[in-house]
């Protein structure tokens, strides 16, 4: 289904994939201690006209680790460049809980290319987060397996990169109603009915965006996207047949 590629982000290797279509690009960002295979789910229910990209933020999946921490400065701007130099056009955003907030974050700053965001999962700063905690061991023997089948890092580096991906997750992001009531484009914020990220917190975001729709996916958790893909897809293409009629 997915063709591989190689893009250079500051002198770094970032692993994409890509599905050709005719229609319009869109981009599936993953969320942490995940990569872009988490969407094959979902991208079986998505019209084979739609054209996907995902690609491997650092430290995940293909695209192998540096010394320096995580932060959405980073995530932007490997993303941007990303979008530059393989996609190369505006593109519908779809991400998953840290992917979520990077596509909120990417259409906060970089309108021009953005044709709409689909947002599963997303908190806007760490209190949007149900109380409790997790600890490195328990996060890596939850994605361990998975992340060796693809991973050029040695296994000995995941807690490394788990230790990252937590502190992320206590700090940031830091975005605001204000922030996101500035997106202009289509904007569905959507959670599973039992979500890590409180449901009030999920209601506030599409509140602050204009026109945002609001979508609880019933029976599912923190991974809705693979749980039910097919509603999940549903309201992806619902949300690119809004952002089509706007600029069409």
């Amino acid at each position: 289904m997915f063709s591989h590629g190689v893009s250079d982000v500051d002198g770094r290797p970032v692993a994409w994939r890509h599905r050709p279509g005719p229609g319009a690009p869109v981009l599936l960002l993953h969320g942490g201690l995940a990569d872009g295979r988490t969407f094959d789910p979902m991208a079986t229910h998505l019209s084979p006209e739609l054209e996907l990209w995902t690609f491997d933020r650092r430290g995940h999946g293909r695209t192998p680790d540096s010394p320096a921490p995580f932060s959405y400065t980073d995530m932007l701007a490997e993303t941007v460049t990303v979008l530059g130099r393989a996609v190369d056009a505006p593109v519908h955003l779809v991400g998953h809980s840290d992917g979520a907030d990077l596509a909120l974050l990417l259409a906060v700053t970089h309108p021009e290319l953005v044709l709409s965001v689909s947002a599963f999962s997303a908190n806007l700063d760490p209190s949007g987060y149900r109380a409790g905690s997790v600890t490195v061991d328990q996060m890596v023997a939850a994605v361990g397996s998975s992340r060796a089948e693809v991973s050029p890092d040695a296994p000995e580096h995941l807690p490394v990169v788990v230790a990252k991906v937590l502190h992320l997750w206590a700090t940031e992001p830091t975005m605001t109603a204000d922030d996101v009531g500035r997106i202009t484009c289509p904007v569905v914020v959507a959670a599973g009915s039992d979500d890590v990220v409180l449901p009030e917190h999920t209601a506030a975001i599409a509140a602050s965006v204009p026109g945002a729709q609001l979508s609880i996916i019933p029976e599912t958790s923190h991974m809705a996207i693979t749980e039910d893909p097919a509603a999940c897809a549903s309201l992806v293409t619902a949300c690119i047949a809004r952002a089509d009629r706007t600029t069409g």
